[in-house]
């Protein structure tokens, strides 16, 4: 990993690369958003990693990146001076739910349909890599969702390993469907949009298509520590093969 977070550095010379533990993302919730620590206090390991990177960037503004990623690409030749954020397409599933409805909705308005095989939106935006100019309003409302979710029986009692949907891309998506239609356009027709073109700007919001992020500008290795360590195996052994 230590490789892969140099790829940022190497790439982005004129950039600031930082890379934080978990001692210095309790430090920064405990000094800078204290009225946030006991929500984050009562999260889980992974869950704490979700709120955090909403969190700082919506503080400081930047670039998140996930430690298992690669840059592949400048973000100079990515990202524009005037974006205002840059979220990629994680998850297309409109072919095999032509016609998804919800079967329900959390208490903070995200829709899921549980007699699916796939419980959430048909369309998934990534949370580990994104970028948001300070105090963006997606990041905010994904902020105060999270602070919902904590409380929420369908996460307490219901569905309590559901992290994806409580604090992780399913929340953050929760709040970019919202965005979307409160501008006049929906996630699908996003989606169907970026099967054709690399990138669309929506009030100052870059949506790039899903191969941005997973191989052209930014390469995911996936090795979640909730992952069955024959994958984290398998994924650290093919990695090599990257650069």
């Amino acid at each position: 990993m230590r490789r892969w977070v140099q790829s940022w550095v190497k790439r982005n010379p004129d950039w600031e690369v930082s890379l934080s533990d978990d001692s210095d993302c309790l430090a920064f919730m405990r000094s800078v958003w204290p009225q946030h620590l006991d929500t984050y206090q009562a999260l889980n390991a992974v869950e704490k990693s979700d709120f955090w990177r909403y969190v700082i960037i919506l503080h400081h503004g930047g670039l998140y990146s996930d430690a298992d990623t690669i840059c592949r690409k400048p973000l100079s030749d990515w990202m524009q001076p005037g974006d205002r954020a840059v979220i990629m397409i994680d998850g297309d599933y409109l072919d095999k739910f032509p016609t998804w409805e919800p079967e329900g909705h959390v208490q903070s308005g995200g829709a899921y349909n549980l007699s699916l095989w796939w419980h959430d939106n048909i369309v998934a935006f990534s949370n580990w890599t994104f970028a948001f100019e300070p105090g963006h309003p997606i990041l905010a409302e994904t902020v105060r969702r999270i602070e919902i979710n904590v409380k929420d029986p369908f996460f307490t009692n219901q569905r309590p390993d559901w992290t994806i949907k409580k604090t992780g891309p399913g929340v953050f998506t929760d709040v970019i469907y919202d965005w979307l239609e409160q501008r006049g356009h929906s996630a699908p027709e996003l989606v169907a949009e970026l099967r054709k073109t690399r990138s669309i700007l929506i009030d100052g919001v870059r949506f790039v298509d899903r191969p941005a992020f997973h191989k052209r500008e930014v390469m995911h290795f996936g090795m979640g520590s909730w992952k069955p360590m024959s994958i984290v195996v398998a994924w650290r052994k093919l990695s090599r093969h990257w650069h």
